[in-house]
């Protein structure tokens, strides 16, 4: 089993404006499967942290159900268009109960799951995905900006599907993951080498170290969102989230 920690903190630029934070992040275990998932989202779209908030409860829900299934189908595509299915059909029932459009709910959506000694992992947007593996940390999805940093593609946008990077594989050797949002990337993912930012690893083996699960009021928790309040936070205007698996191998 994984340990975990997820957190997700108001940028400055809405503090100041008095406005909502859009990330959201959330964590699911049952029946031998952890999902942990993160969504962003889009400054653009006026009802946006509804649509994040219903991507994170949606994909936990259904990768709990369907791991097994969409970890072993040999159909990636087919698996794709299914998340993107049912995520699309929970955006459009949160957005009649609004009176709005699905576009005005528009978020990324990082995810990670796990199950026996089996991941998956799927990303939709900016942001990144990342793990230790075997000591080296390896970015698995990185961030989808097209040519311009402020541009990415949503759950919503057309071309999520063909957008959509899904993998696949092995727990051997795997130390833990790491989801942020393009905020938290802004501190942890170097967009110029491609990399992820070495900080990642201390974070992943901090979780994995923790002597017990990481409960909102442990001082591990309270260090972990200190970092994120404060040095995270105010290197972006940009709201903040992040999600880390982490677990202790044996030696």
């Amino acid at each position: 089993m994984f340990k975990e920690f997820h957190y997700h903190v108001r940028g400055h630029g809405h503090l100041r404006d008095a406005t909502s934070g859009q990330d959201r992040t959330k964590y699911l275990s049952r029946g031998g499967v952890q999902v942990l998932c993160l969504a962003d989202g889009a400054g653009s779209a006026s009802h946006s942290e509804f649509g994040a908030q219903a991507v994170v409860e949606e994909a936990c829900a259904m990768l709990v159900d369907r791991f097994v299934e969409f970890a072993t189908s040999d159909d990636g595509a087919r698996v794709k268009a299914q998340l993107l299915e049912q995520l699309l059909s929970k955006l459009n029932n949160v957005a009649n109960r609004h009176g709005v459009e699905a576009r005005d709910l528009a978020s990324t959506f990082l995810c990670v799951a796990v199950s026996g000694e089996r991941f998956l992992a799927a990303h939709v947007g900016d942001g990144a995905v990342g793990y230790l593996k075997n000591g080296q940390l390896r970015v698995i999805s990185a961030p989808d900006n097209s040519e311009f940093a402020n541009q990415t593609t949503f759950v919503t946008s057309g071309c999520a599907r063909e957008s959509m990077r899904l993998s696949r594989g092995p727990l051997d050797g795997v130390a833990g993951f790491i989801l942020m949002s393009d905020g938290t990337a802004e501190s942890l993912f170097d967009a110029r080498t491609g990399d992820l930012a070495g900080a990642c690893a201390k974070l992943i083996v901090a979780v994995g170290a923790a002597p017990a699960d990481l409960s909102k009021t442990s001082r591990y928790t309270k260090r972990l969102r200190r970092l994120m309040d404060l040095r995270i936070r105010n290197a972006t205007n940009d709201d903040c989230s992040i999600g880390i698996f982490g677990r202790s191998l044996p030696s």
